[in-house]
């Protein structure tokens, strides 16, 4: 007979359960406000990264421009040293 629960017990497990049901309806509307916030979050972070693409790609060409003077600036550098070693 330990299995019978007496009306109070029965009662109060029912509070329980009702207040832990409250509080879970409650904490719905922050998890919704959390979410929201986390999608402006990673929205901006996505702006961010196309705004620096753009930048990047903008960029590019006259980055590879100037590599590539560098590298006939060396290529005439090696150029020259060769041709100091021949005339020893």
């Amino acid at each position: 007979m330990d299995s019978i629960k007496s009306r109070y017990e029965v009662i109060a497990e029912l509070e329980k359960k009702k207040r832990s049901l409250i509080l879970e309806r409650d904490s719905l509307e922050d998890q919704l406000k959390r979410k929201e916030k986390d999608i402006k979050i990673m929205k901006r972070e996505v702006e961010d990264a196309e705004e620096e693409l753009l930048n990047f790609s903008q960029t590019m060409e006259s980055q590879k421009e100037t590599i590539k003077e560098l590298i006939l600036s060396v290529d005439e550098s090696l150029e020259r040293l060769s041709n100091l070693d021949r005339k020893k």
